[in-house]
Formats: C-alpha cells, sequence, structure tokens
C-alpha cells in the first residue's frame, strides 16, 4: 500500500489539500530549471592564466611585507606553472593557495636575504674598540711588576 500524504497549500487566498507526490513534480520542474546561458565557467587553465595575470598591486604589497624574503614574482610564476601543470590538483581559491605557497617559501629560507638588525655585530665591534683602546692606555709589563712590588713593600712595612 503506498504512502499518500497532503499538503495543506495556500494559492489566491485559497486553502486546499493536495496530493504531496504531486506538488513536490510540480515543485521540482517549476523551480529547479536553472539556465546556464552565457555563465559557462572558464577552464581551468584560462581562469588560472587570469588570474595571475592580474594580480592587484596591494595584495603583491601585503605579500612583500607579510613575506619578505621571498622574491614575489618569481613564486607567484612558480605557483602557477604548478596549478597548470597539475590539473587533477585543481584549487578553488587561487588567491588562498598563492598565500599559502609564499608562506612555504618564506618557510624554506627564501631567496632574498633578509635585512636583519645588526645590534649583536655592532656591540663586538664596540667591545673590541674598547679593547684595543684598553689595551693601548695600559702599563708595561715591567711597571706593573714596579707597581705590585711597591705595593708589597708597602704591605710589609705596616
Amino acid at each position: 500500500m503506498p504512502l499518500f500524504l497532503e499538503i495543506l497549500i495556500r494559492k489566491n487566498g485559497e486553502e486546499k489539500w493536495v496530493d504531496s507526490r504531486k506538488f513536490f513534480d510540480y515543485m521540482l520542474k517549476e523551480y529547479s530549471k536553472v539556465s546556464y546561458s552565457n555563465k559557462l565557467a572558464d577552464p581551468y587553465n584560462d581562469r588560472v592564466n587570469k588570474f595571475y595575470s592580474n594580480i592587484p598591486q596591494h595584495v603583491v604589497k601585503a605579500w612583500s611585507e607579510a613575506y619578505p624574503n621571498v622574491n614575489i614574482p618569481q613564486e607567484t610564476s612558480k605557483a602557477k606553472a604548478w596549478l597548470l601543470s597539475n590539473t587533477s590538483k585543481a584549487k578553488k581559491d587561487f588567491m588562498k593557495f598563492t598565500n599559502n605557497w609564499m608562506a612555504k617559501a618564506m618557510q624554506n629560507g627564501g631567496q632574498i636575504p633578509v635585512q636583519v638588525d645588526h645590534k649583536i655585530e655592532k656591540q663586538i665591534e664596540k667591545q673590541k674598540q674598547y679593547m684595543d683602546q684598553a689595551s693601548e692606555n695600559c702599563a708595561s709589563t715591567e711597571e706593573i711588576q714596579e707597581i705590585i712590588r711597591q705595593t708589597k713593600e708597602k704591605m710589609a712595612n705596616k
């Protein structure tokens, strides 16, 4: 015995009970008519090429600040080449993929040397200068021995 369900609907202010199977058939036919005319997705390679040829300048600047030792143009070219050659691993969000690519490039050391704060080198240089100056102004070995001898004599006399 098939299950018979009815649904209460309101049409033009009038309520009536209808067969649910007929109602859902009507709804599927009427509202699932999706028109894809003029909405064809670009082929994957075209989308990749379009994205990498039109990366906004503010994004490139943000990547440069976030990943200072990464050569952004070179790494974007590498990311693009990877996407084009690995179509079986197609990505939807090219911006996210490229950002992750830059982060990995940064972790791998990048290619541009980072400007490091040279405080340690400056401190070492100051210490060397101080030691050089101290060695120039210090007493000779004979003078030191004479001072020690005089100090011993004074202590012995007390």
